[in-house]
């Protein structure tokens, strides 16, 4: 891809910085580094989930400037060579009957205002195309994305509305069942898959050109979208269940439909979702917090991100080590096993899990996915693919369908793919 002088001059600051940021016992290969990073910087690198807005709200800070509030910041995106993210628009189930949609514009007028203060490093992209140029121009892509659709309050009017703001994938739902569909992590289903309402958001989704995102939602719901929605869908942030099996992840059978569809999974750096001896861990340190968090809820009843900043920091007293970067490589090696090269991306979790893999506790370590990938053997299209490509590739053909619906294609369905079963 072509780039401006700008974007050039992008690559020599991380050639010197991430030698510096690499621990003695995890030096890598010098010459292998090296290609990793040249490689890195001139791909096109997507995370489709962080959830920085939420820190943003509650501890203000500039993500134009590095700090240690957050895991994510416009000046450590460019070390890690992070192109484009998608800030997560969060709204817990908790506010699902307490006009979440303030919340959520809330969060997006802060994402605006910071993406105004440093318009000379950032911009908002609403496209596909916005992202490839702004990639071309050296600046920052910042999309949104909204975690739970509990801030439509059962309207297609805000479905739209939200949609003109800017936010270009809703997560249906999050840890509860809402009004839209059943979540993984609920005690009993409510809908068993999609509500009738969930189904004319899929429809409405669709036709507006807003990517549907499967991460939290039960395995019916997943199988409803994968049969109501005319387009490709993401899994903005989820991990492989054959390599840890919580109910968040997704199972095999799951991940080839989301292939066949065209769809893509962008894997989840929590080391909850990727390490099942982490899992297990703590699911024993949750059920040791649990006293505390009951205070904590009560605590803050009316105020969720007093609520959230809060557990951090409990959980952060109470939290197994993390593990080491290749179980996240080896949940991209599942996927890439089961359907190919084409069907997985990366969508970190950054400030809203509580653990990521040594090596990548911020965005700044983005490159070294790609220097394991290489170590993996990977050539450099798949890297690029897994990068971002993927994910861009779907975005475009969510977009082509919507052009199509409104040029009266009544027919118009996703391709259905095979799945190839060769690795990469």
């Amino acid at each position: 891809m072509k780039k401006t002088r700008r974007g050039f001059q992008r690559i020599l600051p991380l050639l010197f910085i991430f030698p510096f940021l690499i621990r003695a016992d995890q030096a890598p290969d010098a010459a292998l580094w090296q290609r990793a990073l040249a490689l890195h910087r001139d791909a096109l690198v997507i995370d489709t989930h962080c959830d920085t807005p939420m820190v943003m709200i509650r501890d203000p800070f500039d993500i134009g400037r590095r700090t240690d509030r957050s895991d994510v910041d416009l000046v450590r995106m460019r070390e890690g060579g992070v192109d484009a993210m998608f800030f997560a628009v969060f709204v817990s189930n908790r506010q699902d009957d307490r006009q979440p949609s303030k919340v959520a514009l809330a969060m997006i007028d802060e994402i605006l205002l910071q993406v105004e203060k440093n318009s000379g490093s950032a911009a908002l992209a609403r496209s596909s195309r916005d992202i490839v140029d702004l990639h071309a121009a050296g600046t920052s892509a910042i999309l949104i994305g909204m975690e739970n659709g509990g801030p439509l309050e059962g309207s297609l009017r805000l479905l739209r509305n939200f949609y003109r703001l800017g936010v270009r994938y809703i997560t249906l739902t999050h840890g509860s069942n809402n009004d839209i569909c059943d979540s993984s992590t609920d005690d009993a289903p409510r809908w068993n898959g999609l509500s009738p309402f969930g189904e004319t958001v899929v429809a409405e989704m669709n036709r507006l050109g807003m990517m549907i995102d499967v991460s939290h939602i039960s395995d019916e719901a997943f199988w409803d979208v994968i049969e109501h929605s005319r387009a490709p869908v993401i899994a903005s942030h989820s991990c492989a269940r054959t390599l840890c099996d919580v109910p968040r992840n997704l199972g095999d059978d799951m991940i080839r439909a989301l292939a066949r569809q065209g769809g893509v999974m962008q894997i989840n750096f929590y080391s909850g979702f990727l390490d099942p001896v982490y899992a297990e861990k703590s699911r024993r340190a949750e059920k040791e917090m649990e006293p505390e968090i009951k205070k904590l809820k009560e605590m803050h009843k009316d105020d969720q991100n007093e609520y959230w900043k809060a557990l951090f920091q409990l959980w952060k007293q109470h939290a197994p080590p993390p593990p080491d970067l290749d179980i996240l490589i080896d949940h991209i090696d599942h996927v890439v096993r089961l359907v190919g090269e084409d069907f997985v991306g990366l969508g970190s979790d950054f400030d809203g899990a509580g653990s990521f893999p040594k090596g990548l506790e911020d965005v700044s370590g983005f490159p070294r996915i790609t220097h394991r990938l290489l170590e993996r053997g990977y050539g450099d299209t798949a890297i690029r693919k897994i990068l971002g490509g993927n994910l861009l590739r779907v975005f475009r053909e969510v977009e082509d369908v919507r052009d199509r619906i409104a040029a009266g294609d009544a027919g118009v369905k996703t391709r259905i793919r095979p799945t190839p079963e060769g690795v990469r």
